[in-house]
């Protein structure tokens, strides 16, 4: 029995001590994030304090041969788990595709003719203008709807068409395909952070190098593209917490980031064809929580820069973004200085901390209504 036990500590101690030796990126305690340090504490736990004090009591009432042929039943049960986990995973996988935009838009419900007596007002952008995550309530058109109506200079109706993962591309799609027959009167535009990271094709979002068109970045579809099974789905998740990530933050020069160009042209494009359909467009700089010196608090809840801006192990640091940012949003503010249009600073005017973000780009509730605020009173003028 001592012999079992000594050969179990080895092989534990051993096991243990590769997450110990598996450091945070950022730490809380000691050199560990405050989840992974609670992870290490159960399972060494678990392992060199439990599962001992019971194989022990086991062993001495029982012979080794007993103890094999007694974990016999517990693997099976394993691997029937296993397989009604797979088959429940693999039967509700599903993964929506628009052929243009990738992710569907939303379905839009509008009266057809507009009242007369209406003014409409057509949102787009990316998550920060429809973020599936939040309440429909915090999105910022719906606290604008409510902002205009209050005012009783009239009736206002506004329609999100924001998406989630959309870039100044699929808005362009997105107006010219879905949202012309909404017949706006005014079309509020805000874009930068999903333009910017088009820059680059991270692994798990992306396939082969950066194309003009965007379309090596397949995002949300990435995995309509290459399905991935149970097992890997199970074994990336677990390689997640052994192993980590081994990517180090950078200073990127602003060349990097490849999609300005691009960014420009389809950003060009859209507020051309708001004009020409009569509307007039209200370009909006993007808020982010990016600067060069970060609370530790704001620091952990970053994550986009490092998921989506990949580029040799490496992702832009938060001075880097910051200014890559602020570059995008100068790119807005040409635009509408180039075609005379109405343009919200938001950028500029929302303060970079927790109570307005609650992560890179996202606002919180009082980040929305800020938002909506600012942008219905330029509306107003």
């Amino acid at each position: 029995m001592k012999k079992l036990i000594l050969i179990y500590f080895a092989i534990t101690l051993l096991f243990v001590a590769g997450f110990w030796t598996h450091f945070s990126y950022l730490p809380d305690i000691l050199f560990y994030s405050k989840n992974y340090f609670i992870f290490l504490l159960i399972i060494s736990l678990g392992c060199l304090v439990v599962i001992p004090y019971f194989l022990v009591r086991f062993l001495k009432k029982h012979t080794v041969k007993e103890l094999v042929f007694s974990l016999i039943p517990t693997l099976f049960l394993g691997v029937i788990i296993y397989a009604i986990t797979s088959i429940y995973y693999n039967s509700h996988q599903e993964h929506l595709f628009d052929p243009f935009l990738q992710t569907p838009p939303s379905v839009y419900h509008f009266e057809t003719p507009k009242d007369s007596n209406t003014i409409r007002v057509l949102c787009l952008g990316g998550s920060t203008t429809h973020f599936v995550d939040a309440d429909s309530m915090d999105w910022y058109p719906s606290i604008l709807q409510e902002f205009l109506n209050d005012k009783n200079i009239g009736k206002y109706e506004v329609l999100n068409a924001g998406m989630d993962w959309y870039t100044s591309k699929h808005s362009l799609i997105n107006y010219a395909a879905y949202c012309r027959n909404f017949d706006a009167d005014i079309v509020v535009v805000m874009h930068a952070i999903n333009d910017l990271y088009r820059s680059f094709s991270p692994p798990g979002f992306a396939v082969g190098k950066y194309k003009s068109d965007y379309s090596h970045f397949y995002g949300p579809s990435f995995f309509g593209a290459k399905p991935e099974s149970f097992s890997q789905m199970v074994y990336h998740n677990f390689r997640r917490i052994w192993f980590g990530e081994n990517v180090e933050p950078r200073d990127f020069k602003l060349n990097e980031y490849v999609s300005q160009n691009d960014f420009e042209n389809y950003l060009t494009q859209l507020i051309t064809l708001i004009i020409q359909d009569g509307a007039r467009p209200i370009l909006v700089s993007q808020g982010h929580l990016y600067k060069s010196k970060m609370t530790p608090e704001s620091q952990s809840k970053i994550w986009m820069s490092q998921a989506f801006c990949r580029k040799n192990n490496t992702f832009p640091n938060n001075s880097s973004i910051a200014k890559a940012m602020d570059e995008y949003n100068f790119i807005t503010k040409k635009i509408s200085e180039k075609y005379q249009t109405q343009f919200v600073d938001a950028d500029k005017m929302l303060p970079k901390d927790l109570d307005y973000f609650i992560d890179d780009v996202h606002y919180t509730t009082k980040g929305s209504t800020k938002l909506a605020r600012l942008i219905g009173e330029e509306i107003i003028k």
